[in-house]
């Protein structure tokens, strides 16, 4: 039984992106750890995931998670 499997046996939907400034995104140099966890609230809100959601990162993508975290802990 592999992650996929699972995860569809228990209803659990997941998302992934490419954070702004990478794949054919243009650079800015502006971005922070709160316009990443703004962004995670954008796609959210895009998807109707509804008014609360799990976060996971692995390696970089934990930046997200943790502005996340620390900027929208509500939702």
């Amino acid at each position: 039984c592999d992650f996929q499997e699972v995860a569809e046996e228990l209803g659990v939907y997941m998302v992934g992106f490419d954070r702004a400034g990478y794949g054919e995104s243009d650079p800015n140099p502006n971005r922070s750890v709160k316009s990443a966890a703004l962004d995670v609230e954008e796609l959210a809100d895009a998807l109707g995931l509804g008014p609360k959601f799990y976060v996971i990162g692995i390696s970089l993508g934990c930046h997200a998670v943790w502005g996340a975290l620390k900027y929208i802990p509500e939702r």
